[in-house]
């Protein structure tokens, strides 16, 4: 298949072996510049955490907001609103083309002899529709499928595949003890340890999602297709199966409403998420040679979706840039209300400050397409402006998530353990950029908070952050990962309240250090 090359592998290897090469001279360095730092002598009032909730639930109070829909652009809305009232200059709303896929029906039933029995499901974005008759087919069971030829081996053609998805666990306890904390470490309740273990929920293991391939100016990101060999998917596809139904088989909870792969990617044939324990009944069926009608109903139609950015002009041209993404697959509390109630945050409380106080530009920017592509809006907003707002960008912080409650499983549905979710501070290589997040980490005293260098838990970072791939922009990316990120749980109820005005506190302080950072001091972002 294509994009299965060793050229993405052998890129991989060669970003960890620089990341583990460079780490610790990078921390040293880092270190011994924290208590030289220069200091901003500007009093900034940051709003506290319950008018930054009030902000997170006027964006969310719609059950979505994908991209090219109506509840969309309502959250676009509120953003500029809030700008406005800011008193923000320059607001623009940027618009980007976009395949709209809106699916309104779908279902499973599944006939075991005379024995019909409905399976809760969801759709899988972005996949082909039926039509309202459906698919009926009889189901075949394969697994993972992680062999390329296992589903030659299962006969899946006129069928509808039913196969187990995965998502790897990252031993992020074991790998904070090797690095020796990373570059900061803030966890004043000691929560993490050597078994503290994440399990990655945006990473279905065997259907991975289609990147195709990304070319800004001269320079190329290889990602190739990445219709990957383990891609169970698009090799049932090729195989002439008809449908296929996914089991979330090791996701926390018996959700099935999982948004992902979130790529661009409109596929030929449907498919449908199915929950871990409603997967059990499903995977016996299959087994017994049960079949099944598979419904998916829904249009693909032209739209657009927008950037939202506004700025405050500062004393020079410099700017550093503050961003997060406004749309979201359900009502996204934190993913990403939090990110965006981070982000009008600065806002209403650099915009207390006078001109003259602000010794660079601020820009603050809400992208839009987070869900396509991955990331879509970002990399239009790179290949637009990388010759003038980047141009003259010091550094780019990312803020998502921020302030999300780590919820734990308990009778097949998530409740809170107590805990905030780890959140990470993924930085570009930089010894300032470094030595800064040390220093807010060191102040501020934030719960669960670890900063690590941009590749250590992927070759390039799981978040919005931006243009790493670009080579003249550092950045710094702040995001939290809970369980229920991209599931119609992550609803309000998700949200430490009263961590959001500390965390804004702490990125206040950040933008000082680099409000007061000689630009010059500032390089390339990648080695």
């Amino acid at each position: 298949m294509k994009g299965s090359g060793s050229g993405i592998a052998s890129w991989m290897l060669k970003s960890y072996a620089d990341m583990i090469g460079g780490f610790y001279p990078r921390r040293k360095e880092a270190r011994s510049l924290v208590d030289t730092l220069p200091e901003l002598p500007v009093e900034v009032t940051v709003p506290d955490s319950g008018a930054i909730y009030g902000w997170i639930e006027g964006l969310c109070s719609t059950p979505h907001r994908r991209p090219g829909t109506q509840e969309g652009h309502r959250g676009e809305d509120f953003v500029i609103d809030r700008f406005e009232e800011f008193g923000l200059e320059d607001i623009t709303r940027e618009p980007i083309d976009i395949t709209v896929w809106d699916a309104r029906n779908w279902g499973l039933s599944v006939w075991d002899g005379e024995r019909k029995t409905d399976i809760p499901s969801f759709r899988v974005q972005n996949t082909g529709f039926t039509g309202e008759h459906g698919v009926t087919a009889p189901l075949v069971y394969v697994g993972k499928a992680w062999l390329p030829g296992a589903l030659k081996r299962a006969d899946v053609r006129g069928k509808i595949v039913v196969a187990d998805v995965p998502f790897p666990t990252l031993p992020a306890g074991l790998l904070l003890k090797l690095l020796g904390g990373g570059y900061g470490l803030s966890d004043p309740a000691k929560r993490i340890s050597l078994g503290t273990r994440m399990k990655l929920i945006f990473v279905p293991g065997n259907f991975p999602g289609q990147f195709l391939n990304i070319d800004i100016d001269d320079t190329h990101i290889p990602l190739g297709d990445m219709r990957l060999p383990w891609d169970v998917y698009w090799r049932a596809h090729q195989q002439g199966a008809r449908g296929v139904v996914l089991i979330l088989s090791n996701m926390p909870t018996n959700s099935n409403t999982h948004f992902g792969p979130y790529d661009a990617c409109m596929k030929p044939i449907p498919a449908l998420w199915v929950g871990k324990y409603d997967g059990e009944e499903l995977r016996s069926l299959a087994k017994s040679g049960a079949k099944a009608t598979l419904i998916l109903e829904g249009e693909e139609r032209p739209g657009v979706t927008h950037n939202i950015w506004g700025t405050l002009p500062g004393r020079s041209e410099e700017m550093i840039i503050l961003h997060s993404h406004h749309d979201a697959p359900f009502q996204g509390a934190t993913e990403d209300g939090c990110g965006v109630g981070q982000i009008l945050a600065q806002a209403r409380a650099w915009s207390q400050v006078p001109e003259r106080d602000r010794p660079k530009t601020l820009m603050f920017l809400c992208a839009a397409a987070h869900f396509y592509g991955p990331a879509l809006g970002v990399y239009e907003f790179v290949k637009r402006h990388k010759h003038d707002f980047l141009a003259r960008t010091d550094v780019v912080i990312c803020l998502e998530h921020l302030g999300a409650k780590q919820m734990i499983e308990k009778d097949r549905e998530f409740v809170p353990c107590g805990e905030q979710a780890i959140t990470w501070v993924m930085t570009s290589s930089n010894k300032y950029v470094i030595a800064a997040i040390m220093k807010a980490l060191k102040e501020q005293r934030l719960k669960q908070t670890v900063a690590i260098p941009y590749n250590l838990i992927a070759p390039v970072p799981t978040t919005d952050a931006f243009p790493y791939p670009f080579g003249d922009v550092q950045f710094l990316s702040w995001i939290a990962q809970p369980y229920y990120l991209l599931n119609a749980e992550d609803t309000l109820d998700k949200i430490e309240v009263a961590e959001l005005g500390p965390i804004a506190e702490s990125v206040t302080e950040l933008v000082k250090t680099f409000m007061a950072l000689d630009s010059c001091k500032i390089g390339a972002a990648v080695p």
